[in-house]
């Protein structure tokens, strides 16, 4: 069992849990000192905690605050902190959690300071007890409930294990505390004791015995009969993409794709117009559906607006040059959808520059990038063509030479080596994909791994479908389905 599988199965009735919140904020030593007797060596893990815990805070977390959080999340056996406090929780005596007072007080405390989200998020559990679960019916998780973000975390579920129960729960009031955890790449979020609940429809089944159940958060404020959520139709979609890949077959439905597509931006002939474009390379898509596109052979990055009939130059379009305002050859584009920046690969520049509010800074110097990725957590990735390489920095951070994510073993066909790495892509679990041009191949390197995995291609240059020639952009999609511009 993990945090994520720590599920109240009995819908038990039980008086809620309140008595925390006036008592006195003590130190995590003192908050937990009352429970010492139930959790063999526990000073030791809280020194751990201590020492491992995100501190200092950009949420304003005391040391001890952040403590409480990590030390939640921590393993170590059937004594596991989280594992003791929530059967406790969901214990019809509820006179035996009076000595969890004072670390729930710290702990809801340092909830307090970290962002709510309103998302779909995941839990599962390997045992079928979705049938058990109603349309509209209400119901409260009395325990602390550890969530997922990632949509990955049902992959986990359903590839190995049969009989499993998989939650997509639309949270209002999640707190995000993820970087504050033991295990930062599970993209945790915590829906707090006694939320309460709406079945979203009866569980759907899968062949396997599976099951996925939609549940929908009850905000005290909009505690009627709807239910309803912004994130409703999000929501929605994924639970009908489980139904269709899931229950109707056991493999993934591959699209049939229409043969004649839409123009969606220029089509008007090669040229420098704002309606026009000249060896398009890098684009990128942002939350409004909004184009940007790096216009390579106008030394340029052009913005096109949902549905616009021409674009607009945000940066570039100076002639080509090397000047702060000038690009020479753009060969890729990203936007940082936090800071709305725009990173911009100066392929013949030999730098990645940034662009914002007007102004431009160079990022990073004497590098000969191809491609750009971004992931969820703020890192930027580049591909070297020439170190045969991806590298990885921290948002914000580009004084070092980042870190290597995929290649870096010199030029070859290896696993470990790429051969004029372009364009990237990275999942939500930082795994990078790379377009291995040279090797005609697309490798998957998974973090912190030592050498990659052929995912695409692989089989010398050729049109036959298990082959490909000088591959360029790649796209995985939350299936895990990967789509290679050949």
């Amino acid at each position: 069992m993990n945090r994520f599988s720590d599920i109240d199965c009995s819908f038990k009735t039980l008086t809620p849990v309140y008595g925390f919140l006036s008592t006195e904020l003590v130190s995590i030593e003192k908050a937990l000192e009352p429970i010492e007797s139930q959790i063999t060596n526990l000073s030791a893990y809280i020194k751990i905690a201590e020492k491992h815990c995100h501190y200092p805070s950009e949420h304003g977390l005391t040391h001890d605050e952040s403590a409480s959080i990590y030390i939640y999340t921590m393993e170590w056996g059937e004594q596991t902190l989280y594992r003791v406090l929530n059967k406790t929780l969901r214990n019809e005596n509820r006179h035996l959690l009076k000595v969890w007072f004072p670390y729930l007080k710290l702990f809801d405390t340092a909830l307090n300071k970290l962002p709510t989200v309103k998302e779909n998020v995941w839990r599962g559990i390997t045992e079928d007890i979705g049938k058990n679960f109603i349309k509209n019916q209400i119901i409260t998780w009395w325990s602390i409930n550890s969530c997922s973000s990632s949509v990955n975390i049902i992959k986990g579920f359903l590839g190995n294990k049969k009989n499993s129960t998989i939650f997509l729960i639309e949270a209002l009031n999640g707190k995000k505390v993820s970087g504050y955890t033991q295990y930062e790449s599970e993209d945790e979020i915590i829906l707090r004791l006694g939320t309460e609940f709406h079945v979203k429809s009866n569980a759907l089944d899968h062949p396997n015995g599976s099951y996925l159940v939609h549940l929908i958060e009850i905000h005290e404020k909009n505690n009627d009969n709807n239910h309803t959520t912004v994130a409703s139709s999000l929501a929605s979609a994924i639970y009908q993409m489980f139904f269709t890949v899931n229950q109707i077959s056991s493999k993934p439905k591959w699209d049939k794709w229409k043969q004649n597509a839409i123009t969606v931006v220029a089509g008007n002939g090669e040229g420098q117009q704002l309606n026009q474009l000249k060896d398009p390379r890098g684009i990128f898509i942002d939350e409004n559906k909004n184009i940007f596109i790096a216009d390579f052979c106008n030394h340029r990055i052009v913005e096109w607006k949902y549905n616009a009939k021409e674009g607009q130059i945000v940066t570039g379009g100076n002639g080509k040059g090397n000047r702060i305002n000038q690009l020479n050859w753009p060969k890729d584009v990203v936007v940082d959808q936090q800071s709305h920046s725009i990173i911009i690969a100066d392929f013949e520049n030999r730098r990645v520059i940034q662009w914002l509010n007007q102004k431009q800074e160079i990022l990073i110097h004497n590098i000969d990038c191809y491609g750009l990725a971004m992931d969820k957590h703020g890192f930027l990735y580049v591909s070297d063509y020439v170190m045969n390489e991806v590298r990885r920095w921290k948002m914000g951070e580009y004084d070092n030479e980042g870190i290597v994510v995929a290649g870096g073993n010199g030029k070859g066909n290896k696993l470990n080596q790429l051969n004029y790495p372009s364009f990237i892509f990275v999942d939500e679990d930082q795994s990078v994909y790379v377009s291995d041009r040279k090797n005609d191949r697309v490798m998957k390197w998974r973090k912190d791994a030592k050498e990659g995995t052929i995912v695409a291609g692989g089989n010398g240059q050729g049109e036959n479908l298990n082959q490909l020639f000088y591959p360029r952009r790649v796209i995985v999609d939350d299936l895990g389905q990967i789509y290679v511009a050949d």
